[in-house]
């Protein structure tokens, strides 16, 4: 047996079972068990028996229109807020916690929002369990940490190709998005260049993919549209090898809109990626809203007309597969009714939104979709994740901790009054202030009034403001100007208002301490929507919420899904927004046995109270070390990288490469994993879905206790398949590393000299198997074999060994018969270089590569020599050093006489520029009645041509700015017939006409001419003449 010990000496024995019941409230429901109120903590104490981890369930009712619960034990927290939706009806609540077994624990329960009465709660014990435990890693692993605006979580995949995850985090303004590097030992390297290209950039949703096979990720990164006023185009980026270019004009992307995502697929079924680029609407309501991409085979785009889909209105994206055929389908939702749109493979799709339940067809409120197997039945269940962003709805939202004398305040954006009277015994403290304006309120102060005569101060963002009882005396008669305004009215009461006198920001925010009680003259928002589970029935989706244990009141942003405990089960990890002013625990959900889900927010993935409120993150093996890790982002707050700790069940990973006949990519694979009891389905994909789309193809599955693997298979889309058998649990399989079906030597019997050492090399089919091999030998002191499969004779004439190649997939083995023979001289016989058919430049080097046959040939050493030194060099390693303009022979040659060589052409170096060959000229006083003529010469520097990326090709500027640099207007003239060209001259004309002269601008302003273009390297290049003096 185990106690509850109530504060006020009731005790409550509770008998632990699988169900645990609270005796003294069977026997009278109407008396209340634990009231908890406002401001303080109410305490209980427990006596924890051997179990580690307790399911806690709450009966619960509260008098206010919301409520939150928590539990902390000693400075631990246990369960953080724990939602009461409603005063309706009591609410059942549940969450597992964990605590140090056969322990007395004090339990401090607190209220939020408004009292609670604890009607019922049971504690039961849970054995022959694991539970995920994380800990922060991002600083450790070099995450950059800084406070930003987020944009719907991170784009997670293997950008270069080298076997591990990279990721992009995604910010959305002044701070840029970046792109990590995993180096593959626990810590991660940023990109040389922010994707950001300058200040308040504006950026939104990424992907990835090797739209031209090229073998590494290709990146497209979207644009906002200037809330509608300036349609931007997406910023399509080649990967050259860990060089990112801009490609956006050469790949064809040709129209631009209000930028918020980006989605790959095989739209037609052809084998290779197409493109989506999904976007708010226009203010105009121009058609088609969103962009359809054909793939067109030849590293280009060509935009597709698809019917219907294209015009549907929201903005929010997931990729999936709802009927289980291999053809993306999609599902549109957001602030308007969501839609589901099933795939047929030829750039149509069939609005298939019916089999959705009717309430959930008409939801404005879902954030976050992610598909997953709940119930490990093969077909994809979705878990929509529903709340207010930002906190908005159609009341200001309003926090007070009082506990923490802590209240936190966010109105809506359009134009309106909020006052609240609150209760404040000392000064208050103003801090924790966000604003972000929009519209004609930008680079406009909002400020602060105090007292009666409305002293006026301009906060600064994130400024830590006292203000006492004294400075804001009294309240005024006017309170018309757009402010804030606070007043002390006596005796410790409080008064404060915000006016706004139109659509003045897009974020707005702040706290004060020191408020012991607050009345609002409003009624708050209550921010808590519920969730939604919908089970995949066929041809239908039924609300399986409630049964599922689904908890009623979240206010969710984002949410991703994985097997976090590796139990078999596949999990949910959910982002709560949280409180106006800090940040609350996300809500683990862990898959059980029971067809249900239970809560936890004791798990380590969280920065309680830190900065921000919760936005989107993403479940992948950061380490491959068989635990599933977590990347999450918190809006207004920071990025964290969650290592999970693991010591939880088995597991297998498999890496989907390209197929292995077609080249087909990884996208919308299929995998199957079958145990001796158990047949667990995934796809490639994201692990939920947004504004960015994550390409998953290290797939992870738990395992629970599964010791054994019988069968694994992989689909690609277009059908090919791949197998293992009968493998081990707990390691990472490859695509690329199949077991061989045949092993095979050159030879079958092999003469080795007595002395003399040679390379195997064993040849195994398929070409995408596994070619590691364990080398033996059955007769060492005759021939000894490495582990690279170099044999050593060490025996004497005649004696002889077989040499063992064994799989170390499947344990296929291939022998080979080695007999010594006497020593005999073995000379080259033949040499050869590759030919070098592209110039090098001055100053670059490269190392010419001699092949000579036989490879196991005596005296191989090498000489290179030079027909001209002065143009190229060349030393005794065959490194080449380009010296001068001309052409060079380099020759390479043996002892023996064999020889080859090659010719080098070496060209001057040119490094990239433009130049503005009339700037004296430009500088000179220009008057507003005539034309002016821009003219330049340029280069794109060696090797390199001019490309269209964004800039269209030689890009002409007259710039008229508000203040460096900061543009008022932009008039721009593009020359597109320097593309594809090395190097040339070009002019543009531009009119002066209407244009008002320099000296009549307002202060500051200024014009400037530019001219600019991007190359083949990624490299903008460009010139520039400021000030320009137009005159009258």
């Amino acid at each position: 047996m185990e106690k509850w010990r109530l504060s006020n000496g009731l005790n409550v024995v509770l008998v632990l079972m699988l169900v645990l019941a609270c005796v003294s409230c069977k026997e009278n429901r109407s008396q209340p068990l634990l009231e908890v109120p406002l401001g303080s903590y109410e305490t209980t104490t427990f006596q924890s028996g051997d179990a580690s981890f307790y399911r806690v369930e709450l009966t619960a009712q509260t008098t206010g229109d919301y409520a939150h619960v928590s539990l902390q034990s000693n400075g631990l927290l246990l369960i953080d807020n724990l939602v009461l939706p409603n005063n309706i009806a009591p609410h059942k609540l549940s969450a597992i916690i964990q605590l140090t077994p056969n322990t007395a624990h004090q339990f401090d329960w607190s209220a939020f929002a408004a009292p609670i009465t604890l009607t019922d709660i049971k504690f039961t014990p849970i054995t022959d369990t694991s539970l995920p435990k994380f800990k922060d890693i991002s600083e450790q692993a070099g995450l950059e940490k800084a406070d930003s605006i987020k944009y719907g979580g991170p784009t997670i995949a293997d950008i270069d190709q080298d076997g591990d995850y990279d990721f992009i985090v995604n910010n959305h303004n002044a701070e840029s998005s970046k792109l990590y590097w995993n180096n593959g030992d626990g810590t991660v390297t940023k990109h040389n260049q922010n994707l950001a290209r300058w200040f308040m950039h504006d950026l939104h949703g990424t992907a990835a993919a090797d739209y031209d096979k090229d073998g590494d990720l290709d990146i497209v990164v979207t644009m906002g549209g200037g809330n509608g006023t300036n349609p931007s185009k997406a910023n399509f980026y080649k990967n050259d090898n860990g060089n990112l270019v801009l490609y956006t004009g050469d790949v064809g992307i040709d129209r631009g809109g209000r930028g918020r995502g980006a989605r790959w697929l095989d739209a037609d079924m052809d084998g290779d990626l197409d493109l989506l680029l999904f976007n708010e609407a226009s203010l105009t309501k121009s058609k088609p809203q969103h962009y359809f991409y054909e793939n067109t085979g030849d590293g280009t785009f060509s935009f597709r007309d698809v019917a219907d889909i294209q015009d549907v209105e929201p903005s929010r994206v997931l990729v999936t597969d709802i009927n289980n055929d291999q053809i993306s389908d999609i599902i549109f939702y957001g602030h308007h009714a969501p839609s589901l749109w099933i795939g047929n493979g030829d750039f149509t799709y069939k609005n298939a939104t019916y089999q959705f339940p009717e309430q959930v067809q008409v939801f404005n409120d879902v954030m976050a979709i992610t598909d997953i197997d709940i119930d490990n039945d093969g077909d994809l269940d979705l878990y929509l994740a529903r709340g207010k962003e930002f906190g908005l709805g159609n009341h200001p939202s309003l926090d007070h901790d009082a506990i923490n004398m802590e209240m936190d305040f966010k109105p809506r954006a359009s134009k309106g009054k909020e006052i609240i009277n609150f209760e404040a015994p000392n000064s208050i403290r103003f801090y924790k202030y966000r604003f972000l304006a929009q519209g004609i309120y930008r680079d406009k102060d909002y400020p602060m009034f105090l007292g009666s005569d409305k002293q006026r101060y301009v906060p600064k963002l994130g400024e830590d403001i006292q203000i006492s009882q004294k400075q804001a005396q009294g309240w005024p008669e006017d309170i018309s100007k757009d402010g804030m305004y606070f007043g002390y009215l006596g005796e410790q009461q409080w008064r404060l208002a915000i006016v706004r006198n139109g659509d003045i920001f897009w974020g707005f925010g702040f706290s004060l301490s020191g408020v012991s009680t607050v009345s609002p003259e409003f009624s708050p928002e209550n921010r808590n929507i519920a969730d939604v589970l919908l089970r995949n029935d066929n041809d239908k989706f039924i609300d399986v919420s409630e049964q599922w244990n689904i908890p009623k009141g979240v206010n969710s942003l984002g949410v991703t899904r994985s097997d976090f405990n590796n139990d078999g089960l596949q999990d949910l990890l959910v982002y709560r927004w949280g409180r106006i002013g800090q940040r609350i625990s996300d809500l683990l959900l862990i898959n059980t046995v029971d067809n249900k889900f239970e809560s936890m927010t004791q798990h380590g993935a969280n920065d309680v109270g830190g900065p921000g409120n919760g936005d989107m993150g993403q479940a992948f093996d950061f380490d491959l070390d068989g635990n599933i890790d977590v990347l999450s982002g918190s809006e207004g707050g920071q990025w964290y990288l969650y290592r999970n700790q693991g010591g939880m069940g088995n597991y297998v990973s498999v890496r989907v490469r390209n197929s292995p006949q077609k080249n087909i990519d990884a996208y919308g694979a299929q995998v199957l994993v079958d145990t001796n009891d158990t047949r667990f389905t995934k796809r490639v994909s994201s692990r939920g879905e947004i504004f960015s789309q994550s390409k998953m193809d290290i797939v992870h599955f738990g395992l629970a206790n599964a010791q054994n693997i019988k069968r694994i298979s992989v689909r690609w889309r277009n059908g090919e398949t791949v197998e293992f058998t009968d493998k081990a649990v707990n390691q990472l399989l490859d695509t690329n590393a199949v077991d061989p079906k045949t092993m095979t030597f050159k030879q079958n019997d092999i003469e080795l000299r007595v002395g003399a050492a040679f390379p195997l090399t064993v040849n195994v089919t398929p070409a995408n198997a596994n070619r590691a091999v364990a080398w033996s030998s059955n007769n060492t002191s005759a021939v000894t074999v490495d582990d690279k499969g170099v044999i050593r004779a060490q025996g004497k004439v005649g004696e002889s060994a077989v040499i063992s190649a064994m799989s170390v997939a499947n344990k296929m083995t291939k022998d080979v018969n080695v007999v010594l023979v006497d020593w005999h001289e073995k000379p080259v016989e033949e040499i050869s270089i590759l030919s070098i058919d592209s110039p090098i430049y001055t100053g670059e080097r490269l190392v010419l590569d001699a092949d000579i046959l036989p490879i196991d040939a005596d005296n191989a050493s090498l000489a290179y020599t030079s027909s001209d030194p002065s143009i190229a060099s060349v030393d005794n390693r065959g490194l080449v050093t380009a010296i001068s303009p001309g052409e060079a022979v380099i020759s390479v040659a043996t002892l023996s006489g064999a020889s080859a060589e090659t010719s080098i052409r070496v060209e001057a170096l040119i490094m990239p520029f433009v130049e503005i060959t009339n700037a004296n000229e430009l500088k000179q006083a220009l008057s507003s009645a005539q034309d002016v003529t821009v003219k330049v010469k340029y280069h794109a520097g060696s090797g390199n041509s001019v490309i269209s990326s964004d800039e269209g090709g030689l890009r002409f500027w007259l710039r008229h700015f508000k203040y460096k640099w900061i543009p008022a207007k932009d008039i721009e003239l593009i020359d597109t017939s320097v593309l594809n060209t090395t190097s040339g001259s070009s002019e543009m004309t531009f009119s002066l006409k209407g244009l008002t002269p320099t000296t009549d601008l307002p202060a500051g302003h200024f014009y400037q001419f530019r001219v600019s273009f991007t190359n083949s390297k990624g490299q903008m290049i460009d010139s520039h003449i400021y000030p320009i003096n137009i005159v009258k």
